[in-house]
């Protein structure tokens, strides 16, 4: 389905809306420019790899695996809407904020609306719900006030990810009464369900062909890193118990006035800036400077080995180090 012509009739996909939103700038001076180039980071996907990174390093892992289903479900749902739809976006287009994939629905408020709900769900803190609600409201305001989305992007992505939400707590109302003390799998056939999930995750594939304009190629493209990272923490999932013993298949991290609490916090932000480093900044370097760079295939593989890695080896490396004293603590 094409809207390209309902991109150039109507209000809700017009330049005028995005136009009228920076007449604000006289009543809030040069505060909103920053504050929605900070949205734009805060919605994207590195930020939420080191969001998801530090509360599975930090807080618990069922939170961890809670947000990376829901942020990653949301992105495959969201881009492959995009690749159908065809919407085009503001033209032209910021070439600041790197931003070529179709734009509606937007990606960053329909992922946002759910990591961020999700968070006021899961912690009942006054500050965290003011927050989560202050990111949510705020950002389709940013999006367009970047002018990389229309009013009808936005409204989408807003739309899709209360839906989504919606439907994430419910499920886990359903978790909640079986009681899980973690979310690991120990399955026998762990190799045959690792396959499954590379199967099924890597499926959008079949839409790849050499006729896909540029918007198409990128809209793809994000959906393989999303459903590429989704392959990695199932298959982590499943891995992990093989090599650990039970008693560290959970953890957390309290504030305490323990001499030893900050050397747990630096040892653990060492490990896990490791793991990044490793499976995630420096892949990244080599792929970028190979012929590779625009494969497919690879940026779902190196999606999925960093999630991959971060779930099976952070865990085993705190296991290591001084026989998990600062681990489960």
């Amino acid at each position: 389905m094409n809207v390209i012509i309902l991109a150039q009739t109507s209000f809700w996909f017009s330049d005028q809306t995005l136009d009228l939103i920076h007449n604000w700038d006289h009543y809030f001076g040069s505060v909103l420019y920053p504050l929605s180039v900070l949205f734009h980071y805060i919605g994207g996907s590195v930020f939420f790899l080191c969001l998801v990174s530090f509360i599975y390093a930090y807080l618990r892992p069922k939170l961890a695996f809670e947000l990376a289903i829901a942020l990653l479900t949301s992105g495959v749902f969201g881009l492959l809407t995009k690749f159908y739809l065809e919407s085009p976006r503001p033209f032209p287009y910021p070439e600041a904020y790197d931003e070529k994939a179709f734009g509606m629905p937007s990606s960053h408020v329909y992922s946002s609306f759910v990591v961020w709900g999700l968070l006021a769900y899961r912690i009942p803190n006054l500050l965290m719900r003011f927050i989560s609600v202050f990111i949510i409201l705020f950002m389709p305001f940013s999006r367009m006030y970047l002018k990389v989305h229309f009013l009808g992007d936005v409204s989408l992505g807003f739309v899709l990810g209360a839906i989504h939400l919606f439907i994430c707590i419910l499920i886990l109302q359903k978790l909640d009464k079986i009681n899980l003390s973690h979310y690991f799998i120990q399955s026998e056939k762990y190799q045959t369900l690792s396959l499954l999930g590379i199967v099924i995750t890597l499926s959008p594939i079949v839409l790849n062909s050499p006729f896909l304009s540029a918007e198409h190629y990128q809209s793809l493209s994000a959906v393989l890193m999303s459903s590429g990272s989704l392959a990695g923490f199932w298959i982590g999932i499943l891995y992990y118990p093989r090599f650990s013993k039970h008693k560290f298949l959970t953890w957390s991290l309290k504030f305490t006035d323990d001499p030893n609490f900050w050397k747990i916090v630096v040892i653990r932000a060492i490990v896990l800036l490791l793991i990044l480093i490793l499976f995630y900044v420096i892949p990244g370097i080599i792929i970028k400077a190979s012929i590779l760079k625009d494969d497919l295939i690879i940026r779902y593989l190196r999606y999925m080995l960093v999630t991959f890695s971060l779930i099976l080896f952070f865990p085993i490396l705190m296991q290591r180090i001084a026989s998990g004293k600062y681990f489960v603590y």
